[in-house]
C-alpha cells in the first residue's frame, strides 16, 4: 500500500510541474491543491488499513470503511478548497491534479496497458 502511496506522489509532483509550466503559479497551486484533495484521503485509508492489520477477521469491513472515509474525505477536501479560494482556482489543473492522483490506482493495479491481449 505504501508504494501506492509513494507513486502517487510522483505521479502528482510530474502533474504540478507540467501545469505549473503551462499555466503558471496558479496551476502550481490548483494542480497541487486537487491531487492532495485525493492523497490525502489515500493516506488516510492506508493507515487505517495498517492499524488493523493484526485482525484480519476485520480487514473486508475496515477496507469497506477506508473506501467510504477516503471518498468522504476527498469530497470535503474538494469543497474546503472550492469555499477558501474559489475566486483565483483554476479548475482545469485542479481537476488534472484530482485525476492523476486518482486513476493511478486503476492504470498499477489493473494494468491497463495488458488489456485485449
Amino acid at each position: 500500500m505504501n508504494k501506492i502511496i509513494y507513486a502517487q506522489l510522483a505521479v502528482l509532483a510530474v502533474t504540478v510541474v507540467v501545469c505549473a509550466l503551462i499555466s503558471g503559479i496558479g496551476g502550481f497551486w490548483s494542480a497541487l491543491a486537487g491531487g492532495l484533495s485525493y492523497l490525502l484521503p489515500s493516506a488516510a485509508a492506508v493507515l487505517l488499513l495498517k492499524l488493523f492489520k493484526p485482525y484480519p477477521q476485520l480487514a473486508g469491513t475496515v477496507f469497506l470503511v477506508g473506501e467510504g472515509l477516503k471518498v468522504v474525505l476527498a469530497l470535503v477536501l474538494m469543497l474546503i478548497v472550492f469555499a477558501v479560494w474559489h475566486e483565483t482556482l483554476q479548475f482545469l489543473p485542479f481537476i488534472v491534479g484530482l485525476l492523476a492522483v486518482s486513476h493511478l490506482v486503476f492504470l498499477a493495479l489493473l494494468r491497463v496497458r495488458d488489456y485485449g491481449r
